[in-house]
């Protein structure tokens, strides 16, 4: 059986890496708080962030959004009940991102940003 090596980040040093959030609107504090977290992530390999609010006036979002969902090496999956709520954050986002993390083409991180309250 032919053994694929993956990269990762230590295997990349000098090249810019494509980050993105993947969150619910509803997240967006929490997600601005981990991006402050990881800001010396950005100085250390190139780290490119990317999140909806990037999107320029006239810009089309879904054709923003699917353009660095593509591209990403990281997805960063915001979990919450919010996010699970979703239909286009846990419907498309992340099956998109499921998707490309199992064909070996990005990392998806999930990270649990609050649980709902039972």
């Amino acid at each position: 059986m032919k053994q694929v090596r993956r990269t990762f980040m230590v295997d990349t040093p000098g090249r810019e890496i494509n980050l993105f959030y993947c969150y619910a609107r509803e997240d967006k504090a929490l997600r601005d708080e981990l991006e402050k977290h990881l800001s010396w992530l950005k100085r250390r390999y190139q780290l490119k962030n990317w999140h909806d609010r990037e999107i320029l006036p006239g810009e089309e979002w879904e054709q923003a959004i699917d353009a660095h969902l593509n591209s990403a090496h990281i997805i960063l999956l915001l979990i919450s009940p919010d996010f699970m709520a979703s239909d286009y954050c846990y419907g498309k986002e992340m099956r998109r991102a499921l998707v490309r993390h199992k064909a070996g083409t990005c990392r998806v991180v999930p990270i649990l940003l609050r649980v709902p309250l039972s």
